[in-house]
């Protein structure tokens, strides 16, 4: 059967030949934070972490008030993260819609919607907002009881991606992915209206599973922090302010920037104080199994095997993933003072993994080895690294011997200067 005519057949039940034809609003500030009293840990670049409530956070200065009713001021290039409580994972929450947005970050959102040329969408972070088309990359739309990440794998397997055109994924009801190109025209609750061979058609939203906008040359921005919700959004800003309970960004593509403080799990900032170490290249790297035929390699901001960074129920986005037997060695021309991370036993291991940390800087052991195991929470590691031209981080097999379940993450490793 011609190939074309095969995809008419699955496509044209699903569809209806229709002819088609700025909401902002923001969400009410709370007058506490994300816990019950608004306070909140308090984590600075070098480490130092205490619990306050955020009372201003502006361009060059934070202030917050401690339990003991005490003002303490923070230079911003020394502030890191704000942590009001734990968040989702947001793409692995059954029937969850999601919207991710091009270069990085996600929304979760109740439901979605289209205005001119904004795709708008209800969701606890903002209330109601709207993004501009060309920062969207992808709506997901899953079943009751399916998970974003099946249908971003999915997509993966069937090699769908950002192109020159948007792809709108339907499933009949026999459970078939029917992709087709072309151009979306309207997004409502009940339907999404998608032009291809020159016609409008309509399809109704039970049927939609994926949304994939064309991808449009933009200049890139780089964002100063990131916002996370409870919820497991995660939105990158360029700027930022909190003046008591009325938080507001400024984000690429993002029309609402009133944030819903209740909704906020914890703000992260990038400060030129530290670089993380994913950031940077190894100059040089030593890999190699047990039997020295099955290795791992090296990932940055995943773990070795591939997946997430995540130590217990700790999940970090940025960090080193590294396997037994492994050696990274990056050249810092003395231009740092402190080495820091939370280092473990990647959770996709279970219970199983027995592997050893070091640290050595310009030959010499600056932290003597950490023994890490599945059964432990991931270990805080800092050493002093004032001076050093080239730092190596090693790790080996612990002590039973073996690489069986090795996965070793370095969460959040950064490299901090004065």
């Amino acid at each position: 059967m011609n190939i074309r005519l095969f995809v008419s057949c699955l496509i044209l039940p699903l569809f209806a030949v229709v002819s088609v034809g700025e909401n902002t609003a923001t969400a009410p500030a709370a007058a506490r934070g994300g816990s019950s009293k608004g306070m909140a840990e308090i984590i600075l670049v070098d480490g130092e972490t205490f619990t306050a409530r955020p009372v201003s956070v502006g361009k060059t200065e934070a202030v917050f008030l401690t339990a003991g009713r005490t003002t303490r001021k923070v230079p911003i290039r020394d502030l890191w993260r704000i942590r009001f409580s734990d968040s989702l994972d947001l793409m692995n929450r059954p029937g969850k819609k999601v919207i991710t947005l091009v270069g990085e970050g996600m929304v979760a959102v109740k439901s979605v919607g289209m205005s001119g040329e904004k795709i708008t969408a209800k969701c606890d972070l903002f209330g109601d907002a709207s993004f501009k088309m060309s920062s969207v990359a992808t709506i997901y739309l899953p079943r009751r009881g399916r998970r974003p990440t099946g249908l971003e794998k999915r997509c993966e397997e069937m090699s769908l991606r950002n192109g020159k055109q948007d792809c709108l994924v339907a499933e009949d009801k026999k459970g078939n992915w029917i992709p087709v190109m072309g151009a979306l025209r309207a997004v409502t609750p009940e339907k999404v209206t998608f032009r291809f061979n020159q016609t409008d058609r309509t399809v109704g939203m039970e049927y939609v599973r994926v949304i994939k906008l064309a991808k449009v040359s933009q200049k890139a921005v780089s964002p100063t922090g990131r916002i996370i919700g409870k919820d497991g959004s995660l939105v990158p800003f360029t700027s930022f302010k909190l003046a008591g309970s009325k938080l507001s960004i400024t984000a690429t593509g993002l029309v609402a920037d009133a944030v819903n403080l209740p909704a906020v799990a914890e703000i992260r900032f990038r400060s030129d104080r530290f670089v993380y170490l994913s950031d940077l290249k190894s100059e040089k790297i030593v890999q190699a199994g047990l039997f020295g035929d099955t290795v791992f390699h090296y990932r940055r901001d995943r773990s070795s095997a591939g997946g997430p960074l995540r130590v217990g129920k700790k999940t970090y986005t940025k960090g080193v993933g590294m396997h037994s037997r492994c050696e990274l060695t990056y050249d810092l021309a003395g231009k740092y003072v402190l080495f820091a991370a939370s280092a473990g036993i990647d959770h996709a291991s279970g219970k199983r993994g027995d592997a050893t940390l070091k640290i050595i800087g310009d030959g010499k052991e600056l932290l003597k080895s950490v023994k890490l195991t599945g059964q432990k929470e991931a270990t805080p590691v800092r050493c002093d690294v004032t001076g050093v031209k080239k730092l190596t981080i090693v790790v080996g097999f612990g002590k039973d011997g073996i690489g069986v379940g090795d996965h070793v993450d370095l969460g959040e490793a950064r490299l901090i200067k004065k």
